[in-house]
Parts: structure tokens; C-alpha cells; sequence
């Protein structure tokens, strides 16, 4: 265990053999095409705050090189976030560049220690490119666009009922168009034999789209929700728990955006990645974990659910992104969002510029939405009434609650109405709803190992490790402050009738000052003002 963090990898320590030289062309191609400018030939060098220095390939960079991809550098990672931590204005574009070098590093992990698996340069190649592209089809803001702003749209009738959209099949969908329309068919290719042809988009987008749904209960590929049953890469389907790993959520997507994420929030994160790449290997087709790093990966889901907690759905942070959703939704009559999702040559108009394009408008039709930007740029944000926590023992039954059940139990002389509140059923897990996601996953005992297993349910492997995986909260939050006081009563009625605990949480208010006669200020006992 102490070599997996002393030595670039451990297992090319333990089998005592050098690394291939067959991974090196994707710093120096095998054949170089006269008059091929250099980032073509050698690729180039990136200095990642995250991950240090690594190359990417030509073909990557001829990817990174169309404004499809720049695009990414309009979307921040973390929405809105960067209202509440200010250093969170990372974007899209860092986080896949990321991924791309932690899928390449994994898939030549596999090359390298386990030459049996048949794992070509190709396949690598494929693999990193699938992390390069895995995020080409979020919209602005990123998940408040298909969380927040698509299913407002559809309550109101105002995108096509009978369609489903996804970012991962727009992913997939940018990727074709970015290689169509960027004529990459005649730059890709021509200096290496294991470069990107048109036939690999189908194994990238595969890479990419695999799904939860796409799994059965005992973690066997079906296909059935992408309906794929048969995938170009099927006889190493350990190559489709790289980028977005359906089976048990253990993928370098998630390693990348958790340490990228915490970083810039400053918040800590508790899991050590290099040691999950390199105490894996593939057993019976799928990726197993050395019994060691049990807690490794447990850490991995506590922090993520800390993620969750303390950085993506925290109050504030919340509080503005459903204004936004509210400003975009206002924006909808100006931009008709239904003519812009479906395709990617329409889609790709979409970015976080979308609100200084709304704050600078002078149309008749964008005054609703101007008005709440204006709202957000002096800080008059809604207000957050608190949360309410479900028993574990109600998760199972538990319905999704609406404004109507909290209105309902409003005072009657409040006034309360359903559009004067926000109902945000919150949920956090480790991945799998209330399931466990690392009994999902495969150990082995020792490196020579050719038998992995799940952990045994009657096994202690401690007595430290979490018993319940998912937690449920009802928060509400109000359009205008002059309703608070209301919406904490209501949520507090709401909460006994449900048999809750009760709601803690609502923003503060401050008592307001009066001057004293030598110029200092004291509280007015009786009196406040809203925050």
C-alpha cells in the first residue's frame, strides 16, 4: 500500500516491469505530415492548477481548437456558486481538460499493468477524448439550465412535452456537429494511425452516455435505457467505468470536479484518487479495488455528499440560482428556448453571457427578466424560510411536496400565495439514491489477485461506516421578503403535520440601529429589518 503513493504507479512496481514506449504518441506522433504546425505534431503542454503539468494530444488539441469547445469557457462549473465563494469562477472548460488527462492516465494504467486486457493506443486514445467531450452539451449555468430551467419551461407548455433532453446526449449530439462543421474529417487523422476517424464518434458518445438505467440490480450492462445492448467496446466494457461509470458511480468524472471544486471553494476534500487508479485492475471485465481502499472510496461519497451540502445547494447560493431560473423562464417569450435545445447548431448560441444579454437588453418583452438581474446585481435576493429534515424511516413513502401543501397551512390572514414561494425538495446521496454504491463494487486481496468480490454484507470492515446513504429536506424559499414571516409559519405547520423536525435554517434578520447622541449606533429593541 505505501508503494501506491511513493511510485508513479504500483502496479509497474509490483510486476518489476518498465512502462511501454507504446504510450508515447500522444506526445510524439509516429508519423509527422510535412508542413503540420507543431501543436499538431506534439500536442501541447498544460499546466493544471489541479493536476500539474501533462500533455494533451494532437488530436485533443484540435478538439480544444473549435469554438464548440471554447465554448466551455462561458460556462462556470459551479453555476452560480461564485456569488456565495467567490473563487468558484472555474468553468467547463478547466474540468474537462481535467477529466481528459485522469481518463487517459487510467485507461494507460490498464494498458500498462495488465497487457492482457488486449488495451490498445487507440482505445486510450478514445477513452481521454470521451473525458475531453463529456460536458460539450451542459447549458448556461450548467445543472440549473436542465434541473431548474427545462422542467419550468415544460410545466408551462412551453417546449415540446413528447422530447426528452439531456446534457449527455447533447454532448454527444455537439460532439458529431463539432467534428461536421469544423471539417475535422480532414485535419484529424492524417498524422497517426491511431487517430480519431469518423466511425470512433459512436464509441466516444457511448463513452460519454452510458447511464445508471443502462445497468440491472446485480450490475450487468443491459443497455436498455440508452437502447444500446451491444457497444463497439464490448468486449472491455471496463472502459465504459472511466468517464461515467453507470455500475457504481467510481469514475474520474467524479474525481476531477470534487478536487477541482473543493479547491476552489476551500473546502477539503477526504479521498485520495491516485490511489483508486492505481490499486485497480480489471477482473472479470470489470474494475476492482484493492480490499485496502474500502474507506478510500467511502471517502469519495462523503465528500461528495459534502459537496453537496455545504457548496451546490447551499441556502444562498440556491436562493439566486432560482432567480435566475425565474429571469431565464421571463426570457423565454425573447429567446424561445424550444427552438434552440434541440439542435446542436442552435444550442451552442446558449452560455452564461445569456444574463448580461438579458441586463443590457432594451426589448419590451425581457422588462421581467431585467428586473430581477437588476434584483441580483444590488443583492435583493429571495429569501430562504428554512428546511425542513424527513425522517429516514418516511424516505421510502415520501412524495414530493409542493407550494399548494405549503400554502395550504399558511395563516389565513397572510395572504400567502403559491407564487410568492419556492419549493426546493431537496435530496442528497452517495450516488445511488438510498442504496450503499460501494457494495456495488468488486475487491480484490493482494495485486496478483484473479478473484475479486463485493464486500460481504456480514462482514465488519467497520464499525465507522455509514449505515443510511441518503438524506431528504424540504426548504422553502420566498420571491419577496415582506412574505417571510408567513413562509416560516406555514413551513413550521407543515412540518408538525408531516411529523418533521422542525425547520431550522431561514435567513437572519438583523435588528435595526438607532443613532445614539455621540454618533454611535444600538439596537432598537422590537424593531427589525430584513437581511
Amino acid at each position: 500500500q505505501a508503494q501506491a503513493n511513493q511510485h508513479p504507479d504500483a502496479f509497474a512496481m509490483h510486476r518489476r516491469e518498465e512502462p511501454s514506449n507504446a504510450l508515447d504518441d500522444g506526445a510524439q506522433l509516429e508519423h509527422v505530415v510535412p508542413g503540420v504546425r507543431s501543436a499538431r505534431r506534439h500536442g501541447k503542454l498544460v499546466n493544471d492548477a489541479i493536476h500539474g503539468l501533462f500533455r494533451l494530444s494532437p488530436d485533443a488539441v484540435t478538439i480544444v481548437d473549435t469554438p464548440e469547445f471554447q465554448r466551455l469557457r462561458e460556462l462556470k462549473q459551479l453555476g452560480l456558486s461564485s456569488y456565495v465563494y467567490p473563487a468558484a469562477s472555474h468553468t467547463r472548460f478547466e474540468h474537462s481538460i481535467g477529466t481528459y488527462h485522469l481518463a487517459e492516465r487510467w485507461a494507460q494504467h490498464f494498458q500498462m499493468c495488465q497487457p492482457e486486457l488486449g488495451v490498445t493506443n487507440k482505445d486510450v486514445k478514445l477513452v481521454a477524448i470521451a473525458g475531453l467531450c463529456h460536458d460539450l452539451g451542459h447549458g448556461p449555468f450548467s445543472h440549473l439550465f436542465d434541473n431548474e430551467v427545462l422542467p419550468r419551461l415544460r410545466e408551462l407548455n412551453r417546449i415540446d412535452p413528447n422530447r426528452v433532453w439531456s446534457h449527455e446526449q447533447m454532448s454527444c449530439d455537439l460532439l458529431q456537429h463539432l467534428y461536421d462543421a469544423n471539417d475535422l474529417e480532414d485535419t484529424l487523422g492524417v498524422d497517426s494511425r491511431d487517430a480519431l476517424q469518423r466511425e470512433d464518434l459512436l464509441t466516444v458518445q457511448e463513452l460519454i452516455s452510458i447511464d445508471k438505467k443502462d445497468y440491472d440490480s446485480a450490475g450487468q450492462y443491459t443497455g436498455a435505457h440508452s437502447k444500446r445492448p451491444q457497444l463497439s467496446l464490448g468486449g472491455k466494457m471496463f472502459l465504459y467505468e472511466v468517464v461515467a461509470n453507470g455500475r457504481n458511480s467510481v469514475d474520474i468524472d467524479k474525481f476531477d470536479y470534487l478536487l477541482r471544486d473543493g479547491a476552489a471553494c476551500n473546502v477539503r476534500t477526504s479521498f485520495d484518487h491516485s490511489r483508486l487508479i492505481q490499486l485497480s485492475k480489471v477482473i472479470n471485465g470489470r474494475v476492482c479495488f484493492k480490499m485496502s481502499e474500502v474507506n478510500t472510496l467511502y471517502n469519495l461519497f462523503h465528500t461528495r455528499a459534502n459537496m453537496h451540502q455545504v457548496v451546490y445547494t447551499h441556502a444562498k447560493a440556491k436562493a439566486i440560482e432560482y432567480m435566475v431560473t425565474d429571469a431565464l423562464v421571463a426570457a423565454d417569450a425573447h429567446f424561445k428556448f424550444d427552438q434552440l435545445i434541440w439542435e446542436p447548431s442552435t444550442f451552442k448560441r446558449l452560455d452564461d453571457t445569456i444574463l448580461k444579454r438579458i441586463e443590457w437588453s432594451t426589448e419590451d418583452e425581457l422588462e421581467e427578466a431585467r428586473r430581477i438581474v437588476r434584483r441580483l446585481r444590488v443583492r435583493d435576493l429571495y429569501k430562504y424560510a428554512g428546511e425542513a429534515n424527513v425522517p429516514d424511516k418516511m424516505h421510502a413513502s415520501w412524495s414530493r411536496v409542493t407550494p399548494r401543501d405549503i400554502v395550504d397551512l399558511a395563516p389565513h390572514s397572510s395572504g400567502l400565495r403559491e407564487e410568492d414561494i419556492i419549493v426546493d425538495n431537496k435530496e442528497i446521496n452517495y450516488s445511488m439514491k438510498s442504496k450503499d454504491p460501494v457494495r456495488n463494487v468488486e475487491f480484490f486481496e493482494h495485486l496478483d489477485s484473479t478473484v475479486a468480490q463485493p464486500l460481504d454484507p456480514l462482514r465488519n470492515v467497520s464499525s465507522m461506516l455509514p449505515r443510511h446513504f441518503q438524506d431528504k429536506k424540504v426548504r422553502v424559499f420566498v420571491r419577496d421578503a415582506s412574505k417571510l414571516h408567513a413562509a416560516v409559519e406555514a413551513l413550521n405547520s407543515f412540518a408538525k403535520s408531516r411529523k418533521c423536525a422542525s425547520p431550522i435554517g431561514n435567513t437572519p434578520v438583523k435588528r435595526a440601529r438607532s443613532r445614539c447622541a455621540d454618533g454611535g449606533s444600538q439596537a432598537s429593541p422590537g424593531v427589525a429589518s430584513e437581511t
